[in-house]
């Protein structure tokens, strides 16, 4: 919205400078002497003044040849006002301003965190119980498009170090980041292996993104979660939490089956 508004704001500037120059071009006086009539079609209108003024000016040349530069036709004066060639310079340095700028703008736009809700920002999910139904339909997981993440269910049972118990805020709910930590696939979920398996190189990671095999550096990133006053589950996007290291087996989780990839 904000691109498409400068680009709009900008050709409009554009247009006004266009029609103010347009207008002092038609106001600016020609001095005396300079206003003719061109002679073609002044010859169209009447071919007997075409032939005297063809004789007119072959004799006034050769007068002038014999008589001195006394008998040359005075200079024509360049009309006041800016030259057409630095109204040009003008015209196309602001429009590539503007087009600067509204890319600038637009960039900053998709980078700045966005704050009043969406991807970048607190997005609330749900109530706890309703979100651990979802995943218990959908084969132990569902992804939520909003906020870009996959939701899991997490044990603290399992977990007997605590080392996910900051992240998911006393909650059973985990947010993974659905970016692959490898070159940045989205990384689909696996019915058969029952794991996050990314298509482009082959990445796997079990249920709690926790890496398994191929190429990524890391586990999964994911995303704080906490329950707010009002009882419902909130993601926190505006921060990407680094994944666990090589190694990490927190969520002791082999294969349920045939890999996907």
């Amino acid at each position: 919205m904000a691109t498409v508004l400068l680009v709009a704001l900008a050709a409009l500037a554009a247009l006004v400078a266009l029609a103010a120059w347009l207008r002092h071009r038609a106001l600016t006086p020609v001095p005396v002497g300079q206003a003719r009539i061109p002679l073609r079609a002044l010859g169209e209108a009447c071919p007997a003044l075409l032939m005297a003024g063809d004789g007119a000016g072959a004799g006034a040349q050769s007068g002038g040849g014999s008589g001195g530069s006394s008998g040359g036709a005075p200079k024509r004066k360049k009309p006041s006002g800016p030259e057409r060639r630095d109204f040009l310079k003008w015209f196309f340095g602001l429009s590539m301003a503007g087009a600067v700028g509204s890319f600038g703008v637009a960039s900053l736009a998709f980078l700045w965190p966005n704050l009043r809700g969406g991807f970048g920002s607190q997005i609330e999910i749900g109530a706890e119980d309703e979100i651990l139904a979802s995943i218990s339909e959908n084969e132990g997981r569902f992804e939520f498009p909003e906020g870009r993440s996959l939701i899991v269910q997490y044990d603290p049972s399992t977990d007997s170090s605590g080392q996910y118990g900051e992240l998911t805020g006393g909650t059973q709910i985990m947010a993974l980041y659905q970016v692959c930590v490898h070159l940045g696939c989205k990384v689909p979920w696996c019915a058969s292996s029952q794991w996050w398996e990314c298509p482009c190189h082959g990445s796997r990671y079990n249920r709690w993104g926790e890496y398994q095999a191929g190429p990524a550096p890391r586990g999964l990133d994911r995303f704080a979660t906490f329950t707010n006053d009002d009882g419902v589950v909130v993601v926190d996007t505006a921060q990407i939490v680094p994944g666990p290291p090589r190694g990490t087996g927190v969520l002791d989780q082999p294969p349920e089956g045939p890999s996907c990839v």
